[in-house]
């Protein structure tokens, strides 16, 4: 038997210990029909304009960009670290 086949093994008897253990634990919870009705009322009649511009708002969207202009920059700059690297390592 292999190691893949030993950690798989290992791995799925974790995984039926801990949902054993947590069936017991974890009850199931059922919703009050008024909270659910109001729920789905209030999804159903909220203005979707409103629901957008909570999230794209100006501030937001700056940082947004500024987050990803920074993820850029960022991935730049380990690409070109690993690419200096690997040219040392050859060289």
């Amino acid at each position: 038997m292999g190691v893949g086949k030993k950690l798989a093994d290992f791995s799925l008897e974790k995984i039926a210990s801990l949902e054993n253990r947590l069936s017991g634990t974890l009850k199931p919870v059922v919703a009050r029909e008024e909270f659910v009705h109001g729920l789905g009322h209030r999804f159903q009649t909220k203005n979707r304009t409103t629901v957008t511009s909570q999230f794209f708002n100006w501030p937001t969207l700056a940082m947004l960009i500024a987050g990803l202009v920074s993820l850029a920059v960022f991935l730049a700059m380990v690409v070109r670290a690993l690419l200096m690297l690997t040219k040392k390592r050859t060289a």
